[in-house]
């Protein structure tokens, strides 16, 4: 959204061999930038550390907030387990909270539908339901 255009000081300053050319044994390696910052330093491993050097703080910043480096959010219930099943492992996580997420939102992500609406109010009048049909047959028993 917001870019810069390169200018011909831009190119001058930085030399990038092409793909084809094959690298100098005695070139010096870059080593990856290192920001102090775990969440930036484990994508900057991942892509060229020329390119990972040309990111100012702004933009090193920027990425952070882009990819949601933001703090653990809070649940009623949250439960995480890795379960072994068979030869291979597998991991559960079931969390339950207050839905923070606005109306519209949650229908531009097709995270509603009316089918779903009905289903979640059937289940829910049924977990009502379930204590008070317990003790209507617990009293008719008793009686």
């Amino acid at each position: 959204m917001f870019q810069q255009s390169a200018t011909s000081e831009d190119a001058s300053a930085v030399s990038v061999p092409a793909a084809s050319e094959p690298r100098s044994i005695d070139s010096p390696q870059i080593a990856p930038k290192n920001t102090g910052d775990p969440f930036l330093d484990h994508y900057f491993k991942r892509i060229d550390p020329r390119v990972a050097a040309s990111f100012s703080p702004e933009q090193c910043e920027a990425i952070k907030t882009m990819f949601g480096a933001r703090g653990i959010a809070k649940h009623s219930v949250e439960i995480r387990r890795s379960l072994p099943i068979g030869r291979g492992r597998y991991y559960l996580v079931l969390l339950l909270g207050r839905e923070r997420r606005t109306f519209g939102r949650l229908y531009s992500e097709g995270a509603i539908s009316a089918s779903f609406n009905i289903l979640g109010y059937a289940i829910t009048a049924a977990l009502w339901m379930l204590p008070a049909v317990g003790a209507a047959l617990l009293l008719q028993a008793l009686l």
